[in-house]
């Protein structure tokens, strides 16, 4: 019978003395990697949702030429119909932005709403809903720096 060394090593180090200081590398290693995908997930997991939720939303700019403000019925109208899911107007009162769900809701049905009020109505602009916000927060932008 030989002596296997692995057997007693146990033992032997209680013996002597040794102990284990540290952390092993599988275990630094593991922490590292851990640290390193949740930071990554804290960093994209709250983008990949907003596109989730946005990427179906579309605005339409519309700008009003006759009247001086926009009818409060169109808004509640506009605002009643499905997959509307805001409705923001400038400071003069005179361009609407409506932003809506393209699956639910037609251009068309909203601008036939305005036809049926008997409002000169123009579409200035029909654009994706992430991208309009992308606009709004360059113009910001640029309107903070002299």
């Amino acid at each position: 019978m030989s002596y296997d060394p692995e057997k007693y090593r146990k033992k032997r180090e209680k013996v002597l003395g040794i102990k284990k200081k540290g952390l092993g590398f599988g275990t630094l290693a593991m922490l590292v990697s851990l640290v390193i995908v949740t930071v990554l997930s804290i960093v994209t997991i709250p983008q990949a949702i907003s596109y989730m939720a946005t990427r179906h939303l579309d605005d339409a700019i519309f700008k009003l030429e006759s009247n001086p403000a926009w009818p409060k019925s169109i808004i509640t109208g506009i605002n009643a119909m499905d997959g509307v899911k805001t409705i923001a107007d400038d400071t003069h009162n005179t361009r609407l932005v409506v932003t809506y769900d393209r699956r639910m809701v037609k251009l068309s049905n909203i601008t036939a709403l305005f036809e049926q009020q008997n409002l000169n109505v123009t579409l200035l602009n029909q654009v994706n809903h992430r991208q309009h916000q992308n606009t709004l927060k360059k113009e910001e932008k640029d309107l903070a720096t002299p």
